[in-house]
């Protein structure tokens, strides 16, 4: 009799040994189902921005017919959807005076747009002394050199704004109400906390009635911060998103 209550408790034992495993398996192939679902709707918006791109950048290459190919539009550079954007903003309304903080691909779309006007100068403000002589030699490629300066403006501290370290406007010509656009791309966010939002501020005297300020990287949060600041410090500014794919805010004021 002994023999045979061993003899069930060890079955016992073994069924939900084996019950146990076969939970613990399926339990790690349910979890692995959820994370592989999750990979796949990464795969897919990945490959569908990918896609918008490549269809942004096709776009911009017909529109401009740059006499050289663009240098690459991944990593630090501004996507493509951004670059059509601006391009398209400055073949329609035709402004007269940009101004970038940083330099560039988008230097090179902003030049190349304004002489197809046939008018107007973009103002590129950059930091670091090699991508300034980089864009430089890239508009002197293309045959833009008299439609955009390239301004070295390092990054200093700012009395006005203590804790923000931008762009020294020591160089900049005297823009008063004179500009038209504004992109930001720049500086990066190693700079500071909040590193663009010292742009509103400190740029604000040049912009004409008609300004509009293009940012990039909106879709950050600290982007997002620097706008609801901007809009706080001047309730005549209006702003709205842009769909592009790191996020582009479009400011004006209102008249």
């Amino acid at each position: 009799m002994l023999w045979f209550i061993v003899l069930n408790i060890g079955v016992t034992v073994l069924v939900l040994t084996i019950a146990g495993l076969i939970f613990h398996k399926v339990r790690k192939i349910h979890l692995a189902s959820y994370d592989l679902v999750d990979k796949i709707s990464e795969i897919h918006r990945e490959s569908k921005w990918l896609y918008a791109q490549m269809q942004a950048f096709h776009s911009l290459d017909r529109l401009l017919q740059l006499p050289a190919p663009l240098p690459t539009l991944r990593g630090w550079a501004a996507s493509p959807d951004f670059l059509l954007e601006i391009a398209k903003y400055v073949l329609e309304a035709k402004p007269e005076t940009a101004l970038e903080c940083s330099s560039g691909c988008s230097t090179v779309v902003l030049a190349r747009s304004m002489q197809l006007n046939g008018e107007g100068h973009v103002y590129g403000l950059e930091h670091d002394s090699t991508y300034a002589a980089i864009t430089r030699r890239e508009l002197e490629r293309q045959g833009l050199m008299e439609w955009a300066t390239i301004i070295d403006a390092p990054l200093v501290e700012m009395k006005d704004l203590p804790g923000h370290r931008w762009y020294s406007l020591e160089s900049l010509p005297h823009l008063d109400n004179l500009v038209d656009m504004v992109v930001i791309d720049g500086p990066p966010m190693t700079a500071c906390n909040l590193a663009r939002y010292p742009a509103f501020p400190m740029l604000k005297h040049t912009f004409s009635d008609c300004c509009r300020i293009f940012l990039d990287d909106a879709s950050r949060s600290d982007e997002k911060e620097i706008v609801a600041r901007w809009l706080k410090s001047d309730s005549k500014w209006m702003a709205r998103l842009i769909n592009c794919e790191k996020g582009c805010a479009m400011l004006w004021k209102a008249q």
